[in-house]
């Protein structure tokens, strides 16, 4: 990468780490005060309407993907007329999107309640409460698509700190209400009022830095653009209809064989790996536009090397995390809330290995959408939606929990993983898949083996409690990262991930 596409992807990956990780610490504090000041109903809603406003989220179809990419080699070419002909189209198709939701929401909500079953305490102004989530993803369409072209033109992080410090501010006023008022109502007022100032002061941003974004001079698009669009939204609708088909399937398939218990437990252990997954995507989401700038300016080969990196570091990371879970997550939820609310080990390995095997996705992901490969990839996300839920109906009767997780890790090995890696290789570097197949099984194959040494080791060593957590935490991520470092010390990859980092330490005097 060239030293401004390496600085931009640096600025973005530590402004979106940084603002995560705040982020999640910020909603596990909320949660809290949620608990202790609702009643347990009301965290019950939360998870119901955020469900249903994935579903009406279908709206989008795979629009703002599309255009995303198209802004790549207009922003590279420095061909502001075609920047601004996306974005008109971007904003029309927005506004249109919020509006829909808006709409249909309107629609939904004096019916709401019949989603809560026969059994159902009563809650007063439950249609409100709805609307309020409804409202709120709306009116997020109506400016987020000039915080879309900031993350088109690699400034990612402008965005993120602009969220992130909304975020901190609502988090901070919404644990404010809860213990003053005990008032959901202005809660929800809370989140509505931050994702509207929020994309305001983005849009404004966007104005200041884009000054010609507001010239009324704007040509039609042409055809080929058009139909590249067109193609792309296509892909993206496969993607986005089989998510939403297969996103619940794990936990209801979990509630209805194993009982509502096993899936708060596992509630748990999914709020950690969420946590963490956010983090750790975000530094995959600022590069995107990086890449995207790549593909438009350099050779397939060089693209191909970046590829490379990208891969060794995705899979560094998820063996270190993935070291650092398998031996403490159980120690931290013993200090978060109590050992009742501990699976077993057996159970913790396969909540790890399906953590490990959607994290080696990022780099294939993160470059499948920055080439817009969405539509050699969209019956991937349909062939997912159908196997998951069969295999975990499959797998549950005989293994219970274990059955579902390992219903997910073959799915996203044995489908997504390869559908993903053959849409880079193929459509994108024109190579041979069994190249990207070899990288994968060696970079397993050290995690499988450097974790289960960093378990052997800190499983015998008799501390409990918190230092049990730092321990097991220690050993879990320094042995993976010992043994990749001590692997791959001669290796390209390693030479330029320590080549870029180089560039951005203080230098001596």
């Amino acid at each position: 990468m060239s030293s401004s596409r390496v600085a931009n992807s640096l600025r973005n990956v530590f402004a979106a780490w940084g603002g995560q990780a705040v982020s999640a610490i910020a909603n596990f504090v909320v949660r809290m005060a949620f608990v202790s000041c609702l009643a347990q109903e009301y965290l019950g809603l939360e998870t119901l309407f955020s469900s249903l406003l994935t579903i009406l989220a279908l709206a989008d179809l795979g629009i703002g993907g599309a255009i995303v990419f198209s802004l790549y080699e207009p922003l590279a070419n420095g061909d502001k007329e075609l920047v601004k002909s996306l974005m008109r189209l971007f904003k029309r198709a927005y506004i249109l999107i919020g509006v829909v939701i808006i709409g249909v929401g309107l629609l939904l909500a004096p019916n709401v309640h019949m989603l809560l079953g026969a059994d159902a305490p009563d809650i007063p102004l439950l249609e409100v409460y709805f609307f309020c989530f409804v409202l709120n993803t709306g009116v997020s369409y109506f400016f987020s698509y000039k915080g879309s072209l900031i993350m088109a033109d690699q400034k990612g992080y402008v965005v993120y700190l602009i969220q992130y410090g909304f975020q901190i501010v609502m988090a901070c006023a919404q644990i404010a209400v809860l213990y003053l008022t005990h008032n959901y109502l202005i809660f929800l007022a809370c989140m509505i009022a931050s994702t509207i100032l929020q994309n305001i002061v983005i849009a404004i941003r966007a104005n200041k830095m884009y000054p010609y974004l507001r010239e009324k001079d704007i040509q039609p698009l042409n055809k080929e653009v058009l139909e590249t669009i067109k193609k792309n939204v296509l892909g993206l609708i496969m993607h986005k209809v089989a998510g939403v088909a297969s996103t619940p399937v794990s936990n209801i398939v979990i509630t209805t064989f194993a009982g509502l218990t096993v899936t708060s437990l596992y509630g748990n252990y999914l709020l950690i790996t969420n946590s963490l997954s956010r983090i750790v995507d975000r530094v995959f989401d600022s590069i995107v536009a990086s890449v995207g700038n790549l593909g438009a300016k350099e050779s397939e080969s060089r693209q191909y090397e970046v590829f490379k990196t990208t891969f060794f570091i995705n899979a560094f990371l998820y063996a270190c995390i993935s070291g650092g879970l398998l031996c403490s997550v159980n120690a931290f939820i013993s200090i978060w809330v109590g050992d009742s609310w501990r699976f077993g080990q057996e159970v913790v390995v396969f909540i790890v290995l399906l953590f490990y095997v959607k994290g080696m996705r990022c780099a294939a992901v993160s470059f499948t959408s920055a080439y817009g490969l969405y539509w050699y990839t969209k019956w991937k996300a349909v062939l997912e939606a159908v196997f998951l839920p069969l295999l975990s109906l499959i797998l549950v009767g005989p293994f219970g929990i274990v059955g579902v997780l390992l219903a997910g890790v073959i799915t996203s090995v044995c489908i997504s993983t390869v559908y993903e890696a053959w849409a880079v290789y193929a459509h994108g570097f024109h190579r041979p898949l069994i190249n990207f197949a070899i990288a994968y099984v060696k970079y397993a194959l050290l995690a499988a083996f450097s974790i289960g040494i960093a378990y052997l080791v800190s499983s015998i060593i008799p501390v409990t409690g918190v230092l049990a957590f730092l321990t097991g935490g220690f050993f879990g991520v320094f042995v993976p990262f010992l043994f990749y470092v001590v692997a791959y010390r001669k290796s390209r990859e390693l030479r330029e991930v320590v080549s870029i980092a180089k560039r951005f330490l203080p230098k001596r005097s």
